[in-house]
């Protein structure tokens, strides 16, 4: 008998496959592979809102935490997940450079906003200058997944494969599906929490999200802001650049529309020579008050959610992991900004 299934293997259900994998739980995952918000992620992590010189919600908080259990796998795995880079975002006007000045001198910024910098980075025009961070970076997400897939897949713990939703025999004690018995489901697929059955009630509105891959003559830039982003992508020699916010279209296929968009974007940005080499789409698991998912299901304690991380899923998804398992092993009290009970109750099912 396994304690847990998880449902997904995004950066949630790394998380929380992780926590499991400390506590010595047994658990198998279903996850088919599917191109998701976290597949499609540039991977960069930083606690700082850019456009407002605010801090996201717990992301200082939780950043240092999320950096040390990246740094835990790669002497795990022996692959290197973690890049630290600076972000240069552009400053558009004489206002706004007093306006980050301003925001690096407070001390809730000292630790992640640098001083102004004026750097020569060919094809960009920022006469005000670079707003600079510190303490940031990019992780491999991709890579980071990948290796996650392969090495649960070799253990036999991994099931390419929907779970069936139909199939699940629930009880207060324990689930059934097929021949597997387990003590709990933790939910943890993203947007396809949307067809859920048990969960699918909550307000996950989903985003769209789509990037361009490009290859430009510059090899050593860091990650630079504007109206887009242009991030180095781990050992390689290409960049992305993006991301669209689509409300209404929820594939996952790259569309025509978002890399015009971002192409005349990054134009603005960037006057240099670039070639576009690839384009990914996600769904953001989006909720409507900005905060994630976690809990049990009302009627079957057995049944739990684990979603709504957001475009800061990278800083939150660890430490939410181990909270949502204290809560699931021990009774612990979870955030009640995270608390699906903040939602009203569905009847039962």
């Amino acid at each position: 008998m396994y304690d847990y299934i998880v449902v997904g293997l995004g950066l949630a259900g790394w998380a929380f496959t992780r926590v499991l994998e400390e506590n010595r739980k047994r658990f198998t995952v279903f996850d088919p592979g599917e191109p998701n918000a976290s597949t499609a992620s540039a991977g960069v992590y930083n606690p700082v809102i850019l456009k407002r010189f605010t801090l996201a919600w717990k992301a200082a908080e939780f950043l240092p935490y999320a950096v040390l259990q990246y740094r835990r796998y790669e002497m795990e795995t022996g692959r290197k997940f973690v890049f630290p880079v600076p972000i240069y975002r552009k400053i558009a006007s004489a206002a706004e450079q007093n306006e980050w000045q301003t925001a690096a001198g407070r001390p809730v910024f000292e630790d992640y906003m640098d001083d102004i910098r004026f750097e020569n980075f060919p094809g960009i025009d920022a006469p005000f200058g670079f707003g600079v961070t510190k303490n940031t970076g990019l992780v491999d997400v991709a890579g980071l997944l990948q290796t996650r897939r392969e090495a649960l897949e070799k253990r036999g713990l991994l099931r390419r494969e929907p779970l069936d939703y139909s199939r699940l025999e629930i009880s207060k004690s324990k689930v059934r599906y097929g021949d597997i018995e387990a003590r709990r489901v933790v939910f943890a697929e993203g947007f396809g929490l949307k067809q859920n059955p048990f969960f699918g009630h909550l307000p996950l509105m989903g985003t769209k999200g789509e990037t361009l891959r490009l290859r430009i003559p510059y090899t050593d830039w860091p990650v630079i802001k504007s109206n887009v982003f242009l991030a180095p992508i781990p050992g390689s020699e290409e960049y992305l650049t993006g991301a669209t916010y689509e409300w209404t279209d929820k594939t996952t296929e790259p569309t025509r529309q978002a890399r015009e968009l971002l192409s005349g974007k990054l134009e603005k940005l960037f006057t240099g020579p670039y070639t576009v080499t690839g384009q990914t789409a996600g769904i953001r698991p989006t909720v409507k008050d900005r905060r994630p998912l976690l809990g049990v299901h009302p009627a079957y304690p057995s049944l739990a959610v684990f979603n709504g991380l957001g475009t800061r899923g990278l800083i939150l998804a660890p430490r939410l992991a181990r909270m949502l398992y204290e809560h699931l092993e021990f009774g612990m009290e979870l955030l009640p900004e995270t608390d699906i009970k903040r939602w009203e109750k569905p009847s039962k099912i």
